[in-house]
């Protein structure tokens, strides 16, 4: 490629594009080399003009379009957003979570009148069960595992989708999951407390979130932001046994049942708010160009 003259062994050329700055008309000349055709910019009234071999014209000028449409597409393309942690709201989680475990020492009865219970809800029209028992634990390893590693999800949630937002959904996918979980086991007596509905709640979320990333970028690539923090998250929860307490299961005070409830609903829940936030469009087929292995003739 050579700017404003031709070299005397140059075949008979023709222009395949027009151009008003030499950066633009350089910028489309990296087309032509990339697949690895000669080209000569030339300076002509004021603008630059790209000749070539007249028999690469057809092709040349398709790239052209393609690349042209792409760069049309990387300008409108609107990032999906990174919001603040939210911190402060974790924190606050966190303190309001061991106030009421506080509580629960001075008031034995708390837990009683204020967990997950299938016949309280379903036959006693008790509604507010399923979103209090989120707030109650069986012990201080029950907390303290829910605190720390669910925090670490809950986190990542406000990252993903703003942290009033995401706090919103994982309460609300705790107490879906919740109410879900009792209302399956009626009428048999089902009791259940802990956060780890929410907690399972936030993976869900967060695969929600992504799933909905990686339809709109035809792409599997978008759920690598999560997976592994997530695969890192699931085997703690279950290497310290961080699952909420449950009894009605005859050996076993893991609530297996509940966990699967809370992640359903953050997934639906991530992906219908995912649907609503601008993400980036999915990518044209065919589109685009790329320099690397070309050559300068």
């Amino acid at each position: 490629m050579a700017d404003d003259d031709l070299p005397d062994e140059a075949p008979e050329l023709v222009p395949v594009g027009e151009w008003s700055s030499l950066a633009e008309a350089h910028e489309h000349s990296l087309v032509v080399l990339a697949m690895n055709l000669e080209c000569w910019v030339l300076n002509g009234g004021g603008r630059y003009a790209i000749h070539a071999d007249p028999a690469q014209l057809p092709v040349i000028r398709r790239e052209f379009a393609l690349y042209e449409a792409e760069q049309s597409e990387r300008r409108e393309r609107v990032e999906p957003p990174v919001f603040p942690t939210g911190i402060e709201l974790a924190l606050a989680w966190a303190m309001t979570l061991l106030a009421v475990f506080l509580w629960q020492g001075s008031d034995l009865m708390l837990a009683d009148r204020f967990c997950n219970s299938s016949r309280a809800l379903v036959e006693g029209g008790e509604w507010w069960r399923p979103f209090t028992s989120l707030f109650l634990h069986a012990d201080a390893g029950h907390l303290l595992g829910n605190v720390f590693i669910g925090g670490i999800f809950c986190v990542m949630v406000a990252q993903s989708v703003g942290a009033w937002r995401g706090w919103a959904l994982i309460l609300a996918a705790g107490t879906l999951g919740n109410a879900l979980n009792a209302w399956l086991r009626f009428p048999a007596e089902f009791l259940s407390l802990g956060a780890s509905t929410a907690t399972f709640g936030a993976v869900g979320i967060l695969v929600g979130t992504a799933s909905v990333a990686a339809w709109r970028a035809r792409s599997y690539r978008e759920f690598r932001p999560v997976l592994v923090p997530v695969v890192i998250g699931l085997i703690l929860l279950g290497w310290y046994g961080t699952g909420g307490e449950s009894a009605g299961t005859e050996g076993n005070n893991t609530d297996v049942a509940g966990h699967f409830a809370g992640w359903a609903s953050g997934l639906l829940l991530g992906g219908a708010t995912a649907a609503g936030i601008p993400g980036r469009p999915a990518r044209s087929k065919g589109a685009g160009f790329s320099p690397s292995g070309s050559r300068m003739r």
